[in-house]
């Protein structure tokens, strides 16, 4: 009797030791799968909360085109986040980005109107973008499309008539 009660007591001792041990193997991946759906979920809701819209667009000569963007979404873009913006231009399948900043003879500059001096794009708040073609080989008469893709990989795609 005393012979089973020691062994059932080591045989208990043996499963409470491999269940610590198996809990601590896969405690930690648990952890870490948990933080990266997460991380996962937090981009995809900062992706679908953005939705910007093309409000106007205006041609003042043959190589520059304003285009005036609204942030209908209710998410803000940090003011810094802007210029990692892509910006495409062009017919229907033959698109061309434009450069960031003044030193490609394609490029786009922008212009914030940002109403309540946060330093963001918010919700309501309307982005000045100019787009500059010096060979004004894109910026030519008829229907374009133009597609914005900001920084957290949301993207708004909308026909322009020049």
């Amino acid at each position: 009797m005393a012979q089973e009660v020691i062994s059932s007591a080591i045989l208990i001792i043996a499963a409470i030791i491999a269940t610590v041990a198996l809990v601590n193997v896969i405690y930690p991946s648990l952890f870490t799968a948990t933080d990266s759906v997460h991380s996962v979920s937090g981009t995809a809701s900062d992706r679908v909360q953005t939705d910007v819209r093309i409000a106007m667009t205006g041609q003042p000569n043959a190589s520059a085109l304003y285009v005036w963007a609204k942030n209908v979404g209710s998410t803000k873009i940090p003011a810094s986040q802007i210029v990692y913006t892509d910006v495409y231009f062009g017919d229907n399948g033959s698109m061309a980005r434009a450069e960031t900043g003044g030193q490609a003879a394609f490029h786009w500059s922008y212009a914030l109107d940002d109403l309540d001096g946060d330093g963001s794009w918010g919700p309501g708040e309307t982005l000045q973008l100019l787009i500059s073609d010096a060979g004004s080989s894109h910026l030519t008469g008829g229907t374009h499309d133009m597609k914005l893709v900001f920084y957290n990989s949301a993207s708004v795609t909308d026909t322009i008539t020049i």
